[in-house]
């Protein structure tokens, strides 16, 4: 009876301290999947721009907490979804797009066909974007034929104030992740 005893007293010991390990592990990989989400949607508009040799947008809503993989057609007949044709006025990096322009509130794509959609975590939000086009809590990022994309980094926290920043290089497209 004793050595039952003894027993159930070890393994309560051992499950109070690797209850709350896991607990925090769990409350971890919302961040990790979600940022991974992101590093996969990045791959994608990258090898589908260059193997498909077309233009490719991901448009990154804060409302919503999604992302959206855009065609945007090949060269010479590419749309921009938000901001008119390519090479046309403005459109420069960092551009907020406004007044008789700007699309109809909750349009995304404005009617260019959508790759693949994907949903952030439940509990993850986009805190800060930098690079490529901004419209309402819409971030947009043009991906090129060559492989190239607008240079971007975006913010994305939970909701036990951890971080994730994804910075994206224009020219490489390799994507660096730093947590916090």
């Amino acid at each position: 009876m004793i050595e039952i005893l003894l027993v159930v007293v070890i393994i309560g010991v051992a499950s109070a301290v690797a209850v709350p390990v896991f607990a925090r592990s769990f409350r971890g990989a919302k961040l990790r999947s979600s940022t991974r989400t992101i590093l996969m949607v990045h791959r994608h508009a990258q090898s589908k721009a260059v193997l498909g040799q077309r233009y490719m947008a991901i448009l990154f809503d804060e409302r919503k907490g999604t992302l959206e993989l855009i065609d945007q057609g090949q060269p010479g007949g590419m749309q921009d979804s938000f901001f008119g044709d390519v090479g046309g006025e403005g459109g420069g990096m960092g551009d907020t797009v406004s007044g008789a322009d700007a699309p109809a509130a909750g349009e995304a794509s404005s009617g260019l066909p959508t790759v693949l959609v994907r949903k952030l975590e439940e509990g993850v939000k986009i805190l800060s974007f930098r690079g490529g086009r901004t419209y309402d809590d819409i971030y947009y990022v043009n991906y090129f034929p060559n492989g190239m994309c607008e240079a971007y980094a975006v913010e994305i926290g939970d909701e036990e104030g951890r971080r994730a920043e994804i910075r994206v290089d224009p020219v490489t497209g390799k994507a660096k992740v730093k947590r916090e």
